[in-house]
């Protein structure tokens, strides 16, 4: 079969999809007005699409949303509205028109290399993806079509996105002092990251640990761009109640052309990135490293990475974020936030990256329970910040965090970490009544305590990445599924220690940290910590999980975490009764990519070398 009869052929199979789907008619085009933009100005709005010539000559598919029935002198501030990883601008387009509504010119744009894009794909380059923003804004500002607002730093505008949009808005905030090449951009007057990452080697390259799962996800999905893409502009246009018959025929044949060729193009630096971390290449990792690195925005906040922050983010910053995000954790919200010296605030939700988004939506009834509420904190950021009202942002407490049970649950705190947090350590022990080892405050004084494991690659679980909450993106609710399930049990691949019933509750909020002492018979040693609450029935309830990867050019050498490594952020309140329960394992399939050289791995627990894990303990009352 030719080319041409193959693309014949895909048309039309796509035409009768379209008119089978385009009596649709549970969808809405936009979701329900949040009660911010109740009280708000809601203005008919227009619509430009076009594409438009960056920098380079590349053009990239762009929208503007803006008031079409405003006064003659009215000036609006702009918000950029990015799309997420493997998408186009069609994402980003439901929430630059709920913008436009109330009040702003909104601009989707699908970014460089993505469905219908020029260029290629570059996962935040700064000198491309970050200067096209920067590029964008100009052309809006020179556009006389659009009633701007300006001010002496050029046009107000604000810029938010979920995922890889949260990871723009990180990179384009404006920081103090910026150095050269620094991608922030001043005009950029609110900022508001929507589970993005802050720290892309923190998010996939983990003290070691290639996130094995995530990373391939993410790059097999990057040559798929231009048919993900596709499928989200099929699924707009079935949803399009206001376009013809015809229009929507014209839409689709324009979508189909879009898709060739059918391999989104790919800078080969991100396939270079996985290929030295999967080989455990030392001799290029380190330049590896710093391709990730000028790709996030805490470089452009401490190029040294040696927690002094010589540049700090200035923006007026709202941080969402969530506990179960297991591709962009919490820890990278809560290190924004820490890098943050202008009007600041971090909402962190019980949701995964999958449950992200807080709308609006194309349906009234998609999203999570909560994401009316969060919406509607989006709107009063940029109502402050970008338009001056006076809504009372500034005086709430600027810490709101998931404390467990209704969605509204939230615990509100005036800086983190939390006043009064505290650090409690818990050693690695010798066995207890159970034969298991155990977990003690008291520091071992044991002169040769140690305990022997084995790796091979494999341990008798499979972890998973958590996506109990992606029903609810489709007015569902959440799935109850295990993140770890367990099948059998291989000898010395996995170690348990486990404390003494607590007396009392004990309470954490932040990232718990594991500090490991070892020797090992190879230059590589995983060790990977599994943090458990078990109840008196013996029930285990998941807290946190961590990643560590040691190497030392001997083997046999004794090897040790450089510092205590972060685990997973949490919020979790240990019942009086329960016990705090450690697991180490020498992998994590699918999770993380293991070792797969056979080794035999001695874990220190004595004095000198006392393992431990170390919790952010914070009062009951919090």
């Amino acid at each position: 079969m030719n080319g041409r009869r193959l693309r014949i052929i895909l048309v039309l199979t796509l035409v009768m999809l379209l008119l089978l789907t385009s009596g649709v008619t549970a969808l809405a085009e936009t979701g329900t007005v949040s009660p911010a933009a109740e009280q708000a100005t809601v203005y008919e709005v227009a619509q430009v699409t076009e594409d438009w010539t960056m920098w380079d000559g590349i053009t990239l598919p762009v929208s503007v949303f803006y008031p079409s029935n405003a006064a003659p002198d009215e000036k609006f501030p702009a918000i950029l509205v990015i799309h997420g990883w493997t998408l186009d601008k069609t994402m980003s387009e439901w929430a630059a028109k709920y913008y436009a509504s109330r009040g702003y010119i909104s601009v989707a744009f699908t970014a460089r290399g993505w469905f219908g894009a020029g260029g290629e794909v570059g996962c935040m380059d700064p000198e491309k993806d970050m200067r096209d923003v920067s590029c964008l804004i100009d052309l809006l500002e020179a556009d006389i079509r659009f009633p701007l607002l300006t001010d002496g730093k050029g046009a107000v505008a604000g810029i938010t996105g979920a995922s890889m949009g949260g990871c723009f808005s990180y990179m384009k905030a404006p920081r103090k002092d910026p150095r050269p090449g620094d991608p922030g951009d001043e005009r950029l007057r609110a900022v508001i990251p929507m589970h993005g990452s802050f720290d892309l080697l923190f998010s996939l390259y983990p003290n070691g640990v290639v996130k094995f799962f995530w990373a391939t996800a993410l790059l097999a999905s990057t040559y798929m761009g231009n048919f993900t893409g596709f499928m989200l502009n099929l699924m707009s246009i079935a949803m399009n109640r206001t376009m013809t018959g015809m229009q929507k025929l014209q839409a689709l044949l324009k979508a189909v052309q879009k898709m060739v060729p059918p391999i989104t193009r790919v800078t080969d630096k991100l396939a270079y990135i996985y290929r030295v971390a999967i080989q455990r290449n030392k001799a290029e990792e380190e330049n590896a490293k710093q391709l990730l690195r000028v790709r996030s925005a805490r470089y452009w906040c401490d190029a040294e990475y040696d927690g002094v922050v010589e540049h700090p983010i200035t923006a007026p910053m709202l941080i969402l974020a969530g506990w179960n995000d297991d591709l962009f954790y919490a820890n990278e919200g809560l290190m924004a936030y820490q890098y943050t010296t202008g009007p600041k605030r971090i909402i962190i939700t019980n949701h995964g990256h999958l449950g992200c988004y807080p709308g609006p939506y194309p349906a009234a009834d998609m999203g999570s329970p909560e994401s009316a509420w969060v919406r509607e904190q989006v709107d009063r950021w940029f109502d402050r910040f970008l338009k001056g009202i006076e809504n009372g942002v500034d005086a709430e407490p600027p810490v709101a965090f998931w404390k467990g049970g209704a969605p509204d649950n939230l615990g509100h705190a005036s800086a983190y970490p939390l006043p009064s947090t505290s650090k409690t350590s818990l050693y690695l022990g010798g066995k207890g009544p159970d034969g298991r080892g155990t977990l003690r405050t008291s520091i071992p004084l044991d002169l040769i305590g140690q305990d022997p494991m084995l790796n091979t690659g494999l341990t008798g679980a499979i972890s998973l990445f958590y996506f109990q909450d992606l029903p609810q993106l489709t007015g569902g609710t959440a799935m109850n599924f295990p993140r770890r399930l367990e099948f059998m049990t291989i000898p010395y691949t996995e170690m348990r220690y486990t404390s003494a019933p607590l007396k009392s509750e004990l309470t954490i909020m932040g990232p718990p940290r594991f500090e490991a002492f070892y020797y090992s018979t190879a230059n590589f040693t995983q060790l990977i910590p599994w943090l458990f609450e078990v109840g008196p029935d013996g029930k285990e309830t998941f807290v946190s999980r961590g990643w560590f990867e040691g190497y030392s050019t001997k083997r046999g050498a004794f090897g040790r975490t450089a510092e205590p490594v972060e685990m997973q952020a949490v919020y979790h309140k240990f019942k009086a009764g329960s016990r705090v329960r450690l697991k180490l394992a020498t992998a994590d399939l699918i999770t993380c990519w293991p070792n797969w050289t056979a080794s035999a791995i001695s874990v220190q627990r004595r004095l000198g070398a006392a393992s431990r894990v170390i919790l952010p303990v914070v009062p009951n009352s919090n």
